[in-house]
């Protein structure tokens, strides 16, 4: 079976495994997920809204200076920009915040087969990739305490501008992904340490698309990490794990730019995407953001607020990890009938949605004083 998708999800995983299972992933994304709605009023008292406010428009203000560009935007850096709601700049922030579907808290995604341990600690993710310049605002909250999740580790990594993962490998199938060399990058993935406010930055490029999945990034945060010697971080246990994504709209443009417009991979839509639409169904995760001047070469600011539940956390499978010799590739994953020519180490996830155990939640083991 030879396929062109080397993440095998969306369409061929509802196709092949069915929408039995979809069914239960929905069931249980229904039980296992919250939102911040309680938490608004407590963060605008404790001043932490006003402190986002501030803390992104100060570094849009920065990256302007630094560019000598002028805001392309008059509107406030947290009015909404979001496909799936009728919010405009006269929606009163207090609205904004306390209705932010964004805030899931579960582990409720795939983590995708091409999720890579031990990356390293760092803000800026390009490594030489060209693209159009994405910063990045994420913040954690604890849904239990409404307060900043500070001291958590929270990782990202997407696709290049042509759909390419980098630090793993996949069958040569045009996705880019069969060159050895690969397994040796680390563009477009990073892990950082939030702050007090429970806030992390990152300088990367918008993502590119490739077969089966719409525009994405991958977010999780880490359960009881730790820094290694070499500034990176080894840890499959995860307190959440998810996907955000992009307006259709602004994929569109960005898409028609070089070098997006080489991408040779087949394209899907937002409307179109079975794990952003299951995601959508009870939660909103898609970035806001704000263009930071007249060309979308001069880069795009987007935020994203979620909540997690530190009480929690479940495991997660690599395809590789990043040693100190170079990346290697996992060999011990579950196999998986029909995957073998793919992921000849094993199918590198613990759970895919649309096939296989729901995750098992585990319950975090208080500690004494």
């Amino acid at each position: 079976m030879r396929l062109h998708c080397p993440l095998l999800l969306g369409a061929f995983v509802a196709t092949a495994y069915g929408h039995g299972n979809l069914e239960a992933r929905r069931e249980f994304l229904a039980s296992h997920t919250n939102n911040l709605n309680h938490c608004g009023s407590i963060n605008k008292d404790s001043g932490l809204y006003q402190r986002a406010i501030e803390r992104r428009e100060a570094l849009i203000d920065h990256l302007l200076a630094e560019r000598r560009l002028q805001r392309r935007q008059v509107s406030s850096v947290n009015t909404p920009h979001k496909s799936d709601k009728p919010y405009t700049a006269s929606t009163a922030p207090s609205v904004v915040f306390a209705g932010n579907k964004s805030c899931v808290l579960s582990p409720e995604t795939t983590e995708g087969p091409f999720y890579v341990t031990g990356e390293s600690i760092r803000t800026n993710l390009v490594d030489g990739q060209l693209g159009v310049p994405l910063h990045l605002d994420i913040q954690v909250i604890d849904v239990n305490t409404c307060l900043p999740l500070n001291g958590t580790f929270l990782e990202m990594w997407s696709a290049n501008t042509t759909g390419v993962y980098s630090g793993a490998l996949a069958i040569p199938n045009g996705s880019g992904m069969g060159d050895k060399a690969n397994l040796n990058k680390q563009f477009l993935r990073g892990i950082q340490k939030t702050d007090d406010d429970g806030v992390v930055q990152f300088q990367t490029i918008f993502p590119g698309h490739y077969t089966g999945r719409a525009t994405h990034i991958h977010v999780i945060t880490h359960l009881n990490a730790k820094a290694e010697a070499n500034n990176t971080v080894f840890n499959t246990k995860v307190t959440h794990n998810g996907q955000a994504f992009f307006d259709q709209d602004l994929i569109d443009k960005v898409e028609k730019t070089a070098p997006y417009n080489t991408n040779k991979q087949t394209g899907t839509k937002n409307a179109k995407d079975d794990i952003l639409l299951q995601e959508a169904a009870t939660a909103d995760p898609f970035f806001e953001y704000v263009l930071l001047g007249s060309d979308l070469k001069d880069g795009i600011f987007a935020w994203f607020s979620f909540g997690v539940n530190p009480k929690l956390y479940r495991g997660i499978m690599a395809v590789a990890e990043n040693l100190k010799g170079g990346g290697k590739m996992k060999t011990d994953n579950p196999k998986l009938q029909g995957f073998d020519g793919l992921f000849p180490g094993g199918f590198p996830t613990s759970w895919q949605p649309g096939f296989g155990p729901s995750p098992t939640m585990n319950a975090v083991t208080p500690t004494k004083s």
